[in-house]
C-alpha cells in the first residue's frame, strides 16, 4: 500500500496494515489505542455505513465487543435517510426537558417524539453519574434523540439500537467515550482471530444455575421494599439495561446487577425524600421467592408500621 487511505477495492491485508499503523497513534480514542482488532472493526463498520474510518472511530464506540454509535451519529443517519428530527430543551421549575421528535419524510403527518426529564434519569439509575450531574441538558437530548430514532425509523440505524452511554460505557457532555472495557481478546490473537472473537452478538442469556442466587434474592428483596411489582418491575428494568426485557431469564449476570445498582440509587433517593431510617441490606430479606426476583406481582397490603417493624427485624437478625 503506497499511501495511508481506504478505498472500497482495498484487500483485507491493506486493511489489516491500516488498522496496525493507525492503532499505534497515541489521538485514537481510548478503546482503539494499540488495539487494531478493534481499529479494524471500526473500519469494517465504517464502510458499512458510508463513514471514513477516522469518523467511524470517533463515532462508534466498542462496548463490550457491540458497536455503538454517538448520538451525534443517530441524529446524521435519520436525516441522512431524509427523516425530519427536532430537539429542544425546555427549562421550567422542575428543571430541564429534553424533547427530540422524528417525522417520517414516508408519513409527514404523525410526529414521533420522546421526552427525558432528571426524574425519569434517577428512575433508570443514571442520575447519579458524574456526567450527567456536569451535563444534564446534553445527556437528556441524547437519550431523547436515540429513543426516539429507535421508535420512528429503526431501520435508517442500519443495526445500531442503543448508544455507548447507554450500554454502560462513561462518556462526555458530547457522547464520547472516556472509559470502556476493552475487548475481550486473548493474548497473541491474530487481528483476524481478534475481530471474529469481538464481533456483536446476542447477549448472552445465563440460566437460573449461572446466575448467583444471592443476586437474585437482592434484586427481588429491593423490589419488594420499593413495593414495584411485576407490572412496574418490567419496564424499569427495560428502562435500566438499554432493552425489552420480558423476564428475569432474558436478562444476564450483568444486567442483574445493573439493575441492582439502579435499584438501590432509587432507595436511597426515596429514603433521603421521605427521611427514612436506613433498614437492613436488601439480600438479607428472608424467604425470597427464588423463581419470581420481580417481588409480587400485586401491591403489597402491608401497612407502613408492619414493614418498618420487619425492616427492624431483618435489621436485628443482621447484627
Amino acid at each position: 500500500m503506497t499511501e495511508i487511505a481506504i478505498r472500497a477495492e482495498d484487500s483485507l491485508a491493506d486493511r489489516i496494515y491500516y488498522a496496525q499503523t493507525l492503532a499505534k497513534s497515541g489521538m485514537l480514542p481510548k478503546q482503539y489505542r494499540q488495539s487494531p482488532e478493534n481499529v479494524l472493526y471500526a473500519i469494517e463498520y465504517g464502510r458499512g455505513l458510508g463513514l471514513d474510518p477516522i469518523r467511524a472511530m470517533n463515532s462508534v464506540h466498542v462496548i463490550e465487543g457491540r458497536p455503538s454509535p454517538s448520538s451525534g451519529l443517530i441524529g446524521a443517519m435519520v436525516r441522512k435517510a431524509g427523516h425530519r428530527l427536532r430537539v429542544r430543551v425546555e427549562r421550567g421549575q422542575s428543571g430541564p426537558v429534553a424533547i427530540a421528535q422524528i417525522i417520517r419524510s414516508d408519513d409527514p403527518e404523525w410526529t414521533f417524539e420522546s421526552q427525558w426529564d432528571m426524574d425519569r434519569a434517577r428512575r433508570a439509575g443514571v442520575a447519579g453519574k458524574q456526567v450527567w450531574k456536569s451535563y444534564p441538558e446534553a445527556m437528556l437530548k441524547a437519550r431523547a434523540i436515540t429513543e426516539v430514532a429507535r421508535e420512528a425509523c429503526e431501520e435508517a440505524l442500519l443495526g445500531f439500537s442503543h448508544s455507548a452511554e447507554e450500554l454502560g460505557a462513561e462518556v462526555d457532555e458530547d457522547g464520547n467515550v472516556v472509559d470502556a472495557r476493552p475487548a475481550q481478546v486473548r493474548p497473541g490473537a491474530t487481528i483476524a482471530e481478534a475481530v471474529a472473537e469481538s464481533a456483536p452478538d446476542t447477549p448472552q442469556v445465563v440460566d437460573d444455575q449461572g446466575v448467583p442466587d444471592e443476586l437474585v434474592r437482592r434484586m427481588g428483596g429491593l423490589m419488594r421494599m420499593l413495593s414495584m411489582g411485576q407490572a412496574d418491575a418490567l419496564p424499569f428494568v427495560s428502562e435500566v439495561v438499554g432493552r425489552e426485557i420480558r423476564s428475569r431469564a432474558d436478562m444476564t449476570e450483568d444486567e442483574i446487577l445493573q439493575v441492582v445498582d439502579a435499584l438501590e440509587d432509587r432507595l436511597k433517593a426515596d429514603r433521603e425524600a421521605n427521611q427514612e431510617p436506613e433498614v437492613a441490606d436488601a439480600e438479607i430479606v428472608p424467604d425470597a421467592p427464588q423463581s419470581d426476583p420481580w417481588g409480587a406481582e400485586e401491591p403489597s397490603d402491608v401497612t407502613a408500621d408492619e414493614q418498618a417493624a420487619t425492616y427492624a427485624e431483618y435489621a436485628d437478625g443482621a447484627a
